[in-house]
């Protein structure tokens, strides 16, 4: 991945308010997709995968807005 990424606070805080059980699996999730670029679905839970698409989507979003914000200016 040759782009930045956000973490924004709302990512943070969401991955915060999971119980402790997911909350590493799914920021392990996290630093493979993003930092490593590899696939996390095989490490997940049907459940977790699901919690991770979420956050996931949360993660793009704000990325794509930082990015449009930074056109912008």
């Amino acid at each position: 991945m040759e782009s930045s990424v956000i973490i924004s606070k709302r990512v943070i805080n969401t991955i915060n308010s999971l119980q402790s059980a997911d909350r590493q699996p799914i920021s392990n999730a996290l630093s493979m997709e993003f930092i490593l670029g590899l696939n996390p679905e095989s490490t997940l839970t049907p459940m977790q995968n699901v919690i991770y698409s979420i956050i996931r989507f949360y993660v793009n979003q704000d990325t794509q807005r930082k990015q449009r914000e930074a056109k912008i200016i």
